[in-house]
């Protein structure tokens, strides 16, 4: 896993599917970007966006969810099944969108939906399964060294993470947010330090699926101390 990393980092382009999931309520956006370098160097060429509106009946389902009413298990895994295969849809649309080969990608950067305290799709490497790439996601920041435990990348982290290089490319702004999830995954990409583990997969206990977690330093003071980004990497097995 780390020499599949280490060769990405290594490359000099590349590309990167961009996948947000709540930017625009009721709609799921993803981009397809050639990205080199990372942080201040990070050089960025927009290939294309696509925008993708669910279905009302899976928006009522959410919104009921939300209001936090009260769901079985099967309930959460039938919706967690009708995420991916919007995400899963979504992604096969992108690349029609601009003409590329789905063996082109490189990566594909993943911010998940959190709704009524759920998270979905609640195990990336399905979705890297179903597309054959390897899925960065579950984006956390925390303290240095500190005690305090992880929280969730949220849109305001996310753009101060990122967004001074969103806004340097001068995008639209209803690209944004996938791009910054793109960006994301590319800044994960070049981490100071990672280790690997197992995710315990949809379905039975043999459903575990290697991924490796990383950790990098960003520019965000955080509780007085150095804020770092984890981002998880997924593998198609």
């Amino acid at each position: 896993m780390k020499r599949q990393i280490n060769n990405l980092r290594r490359k000099k382009k590349r590309v990167i599917v961009g996948i947000e999931t709540g930017n625009t309520p009721g709609r799921l956006g993803a981009v397809v970007v050639e990205v080199s370098g990372n942080g201040s160097d990070t050089v960025l060429d927009l290939y294309g966006f696509r925008s993708y509106p669910l279905p009302a009946e899976i928006l009522a389902t959410l919104k009921i969810l939300n209001e936090n009413k009260g769901f079985d298990s099967e309930e959460i895994a039938g919706i967690n099944f009708l995420v991916l295969h919007h995400l899963s849809k979504l992604y096969g649309k992108v690349m029609d969108e601009v003409g590329a080969q789905l063996g082109d990608v490189d990566m594909i950067g993943l911010k998940c939906m959190e709704v009524g305290g759920e998270i979905f799709p609640s195990d990336p490497s399905v979705l890297s399964e179903m597309t054959n790439r390897i899925v960065a996601s579950r984006f956390s920041i925390g303290v240095e060294n500190g005690s305090g435990g992880f929280l969730p990348v949220r849109e305001s982290i996310l753009q101060g993470m990122v967004g001074d290089m969103v806004k340097r490319f001068g995008l639209e702004s209803e690209v944004r947010e996938a791009v910054a999830v793109a960006l994301l995954a590319n800044e994960s990409l070049f981490h100071e330090s990672s280790e690997a583990c197992m995710v315990d997969g949809e379905g039975t206990p043999e459903a575990r699926r290697p991924s490796l977690r990383a950790v990098k330093r960003t520019h965000i003071q955080a509780g007085g101390g150095k804020a770092v980004l984890c981002g998880e990497f997924f593998f198609p097995v």
